[in-house]
């Protein structure tokens, strides 16, 4: 007898089935799941793994470069291997290394691994600091020794730039005395080779940085960690990451460690409330598990392809940045040296856009600056780079080409830049500054390239910009002796090696009233270097303050006991825009004990144009001392009564231009009496400088000029031997037959 299935038999019949296939349905997308977590979350953790690893290299080797221009040089085998000078160590290991690269501990050893320097904390220490570190570097040493025996000769470079020696380093970690140190060995070798090593073994210079809280705190920024931190050998976590760390021997010393990101774990969080709902609808669910799985996987891959092309780009023009440029000069090169051609940078840098910026705001200047890469991109060929440097400064890249393409780029390049610009702030013009780098091998670093087109363009600069200056060897050697110049310049200021003439002023009847303060610098092998050469360099290196602050102390000090006779003293722009100035003229009136009456501050037109407060208070300032303020090379500038009544002058100087041509253009001659005029009716004094002929004395006496300086009144000479003139005129400052001094 058949029996009727009761309803709850029925609903076992029909659901039966189906919660069991859900059930081992959801069971295995659950086991599924929880693999492909697993896996994913290990995958990531070794991908950190990896990444930690290769960073803390990269890390180790961009210190040891930092190193290397200040091991291997010429100068450092002068003082630390033919002599031990601890003084010069300090400048440019200890103290230069520890300020600005946060080593520590800075040693130099000699070829018996005995320690001849010492550092400690950018300080000199007792050589007796080593110690703990011997061990250690005793394992780094035998193969520097190595690769130092194995080397090529050393001789002198034959040709300019070449550098004779490639850095021999070691790397390693340590522990010593319950610290972990990155340890960093550099052999001294020579650059150029104008000073070589005299035996066999050279020193070795080492170098340790701890490896504390603050380095891996600033390492792991690089890398979005924010809890990475050291742990003792053998210590275990689930949730850490570990990398470990190596002494030269091999043993385990520490682990860096932190929090391993889980995003496959982070990704079960976000779906525990979809696969509770499956329990009532597999398929629902299953769909919506896929969906937002492909969902999230995509936006990690448009993340990860968005993140990877930002550390490739500007953001704000979206052009190439310096890391993309790198690479692809490097491939450049390569193509261009397989077609037997050469490959130009142009590195651009934009005038006036300061201006631009100052006036009309950074969000104008950022508009400007996307204008312009939008106007380089489409000027350039698909073979050619467009990248941005940063501020506004943008490199070129043009493979195969010679000289005569690159020059034709350039000009390109300049006249659109020269065409306005239609930015929501109105129309700008500009220009530009390029320096053209033509290169034909494929060996050279990109660094190394790129500065050969800074140098070029830097001549641009000097030259008045608005112009394209290809790369010449020359000028490395002039920026070179330009370095040296600036070291000299700063000895001899340290030295007291540069000296001060005075060159007299004198009136109607021929007395001495005034002199003028010239700064002179005898160098010991390169003789007279012109003021024209070093204040210029001065004023570009910021040693300008440092300069008029010694010349004001030297004319102080050789001329406060003149009795009647003025001493005029030149100040630049930059020293009156110097908020300091102030208290610097004060300390020097003060230690000097002089009369500020007694003198007179001689500056240019140019010193006094714009709407600058700092000069305007720093002149009512000095005019409050009691100097009195004279205005050179007038005439030749932007001359203006607004300046004159402004800054309230006293004296002015016609241009020794217009005295030259005294009765030789009538030009001259009618502005010489309209000078002497305008003076006469502000109640000016009015000098007439570079006066060298009796002809051109009567013509500025019958225009009605009263004070002169020139060849003819008599040269520059040593304050004591201005004295004995003074000193053997019968009448007080009376003028002598003028002398060559």
């Amino acid at each position: 007898m058949n029996v009727e299935p009761t309803s709850d038999q029925r609903k076992t019949r029909l659901f039966g089935p189906v919660i069991g296939m859900t059930c081992a349905g959801l069971a295995l997308l659950v086991m599924v799941s929880l693999f492909l977590i697993t896996r994913f979350d290990d995958a990531s953790q070794q991908r950190e793994q990896r990444m930690i690893e290769q960073g803390f290299v990269r890390q180790s080797e961009a210190l040891a470069a930092v190193i290397v221009p200040q091991v291997v040089w010429d100068d450092a085998v002068a003082r630390l291997e033919h002599r031990v000078d601890p003084a010069w160590a300090d400048e440019n290991i200890g103290s230069y290394l520890h300020t600005f690269n946060g080593f520590t501990r800075s040693f130099v050893i000699d070829a018996a691994l005995r320690p001849v320097y010492a550092s400690v904390e950018g300080k000199r220490s007792d050589p007796a600091t080593f110690a703990p570190f011997a061990g250690p570097v005793a394992l780094m040493v035998p193969a520097m020794r190595e690769a130092e025996r194995t080397r090529p000769p050393l001789r002198p470079s034959g040709r300019a730039n070449e550098i004779i020696a490639k850095p021999v380093q070691s790397i390693a970690v340590a522990r010593v005395g319950g610290h972990n140190f990155l340890l960093i060995a550099t052999l001294v070798q020579p650059d150029f080779g104008k000073i070589l090593p005299r035996g066999p073994r050279s020193p070795i210079v080492i170098n340790a940085m701890p490896l504390d809280r603050a380095m891996l705190a600033a390492f792991g920024q690089r890398y979005l960690i924010e809890d990475m931190r050291l742990v003792e050998p053998g210590y275990r976590a689930a949730h850490l990451a570990l990398v470990p760390l190596r002494d030269p021997s091999g043993a385990h010393i520490a682990s860096v460690a932190w929090s391993a990101r889980h995003p496959g774990s982070e990704l079960l969080a976000r779906l525990r409330l979809p696969l509770a709902a499956a329990l009532l609808l597999f398929a629902l669910v299953a769909y919506k598990v896929v969906q937002r799985g492909s969902a999230i996987a995509s936006e990690l891959i448009a993340s990860e392809a968005r993140a990877k092309y930002l550390a490739y780009h500007d953001p704000l023009t979206l052009l190439p940045n310096r890391s993309l440029l790198f690479e692809r000069l490097r491939a450049a090169t390569m193509l261009s040296r397989r077609r037997q051609r050469q490959t130009a940078i142009h590195c651009i840098d934009l005038d006036r856009f300061k201006d631009v910026n100052d006036s009309l705001g950074h969000d104008a200047g950022d508009q400007l600056i996307r204008e312009v890469a939008k106007r380089l991109n489409g000027l350039c060929g698909t073979e050619e780079l467009v990248a941005r440097l940063g501020g506004d400064e943008f490199v070129i890249v043009q493979p195969c080409c010679d000289r005569t393409v690159a020059e034709q780029r350039a000009a390109a390049v300049a006249a659109a830049l020269r065409e306005p610009f239609v930015i929501e702030y109105g129309t700008v013009e500009i220009g530009c500054s390029i320096g053209t780098a033509m290169v034909d091998r494929d060996d050279l670093e990109p660094t190394e390239v790129l500065r050969w087109a800074d140098l070029a363009l830097y001549r641009s600069k000097e030259l008045g910009r608005m112009r394209a200056t290809f790369f010449d060897p020359e000028m490395d050697s002039a920026m070179r002796l330009r370095r040296t110049l600036e070291a000299d310049l700063r000895s001899a200021m340290a030295n007291r090696a540069l000296g001060m003439v005075y060159q007299p002023q004198v009136g109607e009847d021929k007395a001495i009233t005034a002199a003028e303060a010239l700064v002179r610098w005898w160098h010991p092998t390169r003789g007279n270097i012109p003021p024209g050469v070093f204040v210029p360099l001065a004023e570009e290196t910021g040693l300008i303050l440092e300069l008029g602050e010694y010349v004001m102390r030297r004319v102080f000090e050789e001329t406060r006991d003149w009795d009647g006779i003025r001493v005029a003293i030149n100040m630049s722009a930059l020293q009156l825009r110097s908020p300091d100035l102030l208290a610097m003229v004060e300390r020097l009136l003060r230690e000097c004990q002089v009369d500020p009456r007694a003198y007179e501050i001689e500056v240019t037109e140019t010193a006094l144009l714009g709407e600058d407060d700092v000069t305007l208070a720093n002149i009512e300032a000095l005019k409050g001392l009691g100097f009195a303020i004279a205005l050179d090379d007038f005439g030749t500038g932007y001359s203006s009564l607004a300046v004159l009544q402004r800054f309230a002058v006293d004296k002015i100087k016609i241009d020794r231009s217009f005295v030259a041509n005294l009765g030789r253009a009538d030009e001259a001659d009618a502005l010489v009496d309209t000078i002497v005029k305008l003076a006469r009716a502000l109640k000016l004094r009015v000098v007439a400088e570079g006066v060298e002929t009796e002809a051109q004395l009567d013509r500025l006496v019958a225009a009605g000029c009263a004070e002169f300086q020139g060849h003819l009144m008599g040269y520059p000479e040593l304050a004591d031997e201005l004295e004995r003139r003074l000193a053997l005129d019968p009448a007080p400052r009376r003028m002598l037959p003028a002398r060559r001094g």
